[in-house]
């Protein structure tokens, strides 16, 4: 079941991104590709690949570097393989999509079982800790 730290999704999305933001941002947690809603495998194709292009994603599209904060694993249950990626709480908070900066459309936060964007109030409260805290 889906929860603050736990998100299943069918296949690799253009949305993909906005999950990994939301675990780092939020307490961490792990994504699963190629499960259905209420978490039946239904399997990737070409596993290896997709994985390769899971990591490639996360490094290129969500700033601050979130390297060494995530972990990508293809999982093989029978004859099916799915992808687990495995995202720690980030310490640089707030970890944001890099096209659209630090901003209400590139933070978000997990409420529940949903990703949801951060307000400008939130974004601006999480990075003035983060300065403050590199400052001590």
């Amino acid at each position: 079941m889906e929860s603050i730290t736990i998100e299943y999704k069918r296949e690799l999305t253009d949305g993909f991104e906005k999950e990994v933001v939301a675990f780092l941002n939020t307490l961490g947690g792990s994504l699963f590709i190629g499960l259905d809603d209420d978490g039946t495998i239904i399997g990737v194709q070409n596993p290896d690949k997709l994985s390769l292009a899971i990591i490639d994603r996360i490094k290129t599209n969500i700033q601050p570097s979130p390297l060494g904060l995530f972990n990508v694993e293809v999982k093989q249950e029978t004859d099916t393989s799915y992808i687990l990626i495995i995202v720690a709480q980030g310490l640089e908070k707030p970890y944001f999509l890099k096209k659209y900066g630090m901003s209400t459309k590139g933070c978000y936060t997990r409420i529940g079982s949903q990703s949801c964007p951060m307000t400008q109030t939130m974004v601006t409260e999480l990075f003035s800790r983060r300065v403050t805290h590199t400052l001590s």
